[in-house]
């Protein structure tokens, strides 16, 4: 479910490298999985040009060289040189802060998984209204809107219920 995060956004897993689109599909620490189309982001957010640091990962192979270090994305690849508070200068991988990244992902829909849709989808199937679950599943339609819209968690025991006592289904779910 895609509530406000609280916190810092970490990334927690690369799910796919697609290097010839300038694609990453990666899992937020929020449970969203997001998509970062930089060949978007290269082009319209940050107008990287030839001669900038970044340039160099508009080719699918260095792109691809993408590692997941310190909850972000990481290119080993593309050197950088920071300042020191002494003045001297080190060598730095390319990365970008996770915050940083997630506001400029969209979500990913071929990895994404409502529940809420699910049962709105499950409820109009059955031609019942809010109201008419809501009072078979023994909770309000206030809950049930909030759960179709995704800003409501629910436990498994109460989505049993919904699902079997007001839906008259049965409840599978499966982990692949």
């Amino acid at each position: 479910m895609s509530k406000t995060f609280r916190g810092i956004p970490r990334i927690l897993k690369i799910n796919n490298i697609a290097p010839k689109k300038l694609c990453v599909s990666v899992l937020f620490s929020n449970g969203d999985n997001r998509l970062l189309d930089f060949n978007r982001i290269f082009k319209e957010e940050w107008g990287v040009q030839k001669g900038d640091p970044e340039y160099t990962l508009f080719s699918p192979k260095e792109f691809g060289k993408v590692e997941l270090e310190n909850d972000t994305l990481t290119w080993h690849n593309i050197e950088l040189y920071i300042s020191t508070a002494k003045g001297s200068k080190i060598k730095v991988p390319f990365d970008v802060g996770a915050d940083v990244l997630y506001k400029l992902s969209i979500k990913d829909s071929e990895r994404s998984f409502s529940i809420g849709t699910l049962l709105r989808k499950a409820r109009l199937a059955a031609k019942m209204t809010q109201e008419e679950l809501a009072e078979k599943a023994g909770t309000s339609r206030t809950y049930i809107t909030k759960l179709e819209n995704d800003t409501q968690d629910i436990e498994v025991g109460t989505l049993k219920r919904i699902v079997e006592a007001g839906l008259h289904k049965h409840l599978k779910i499966s982990i692949e």
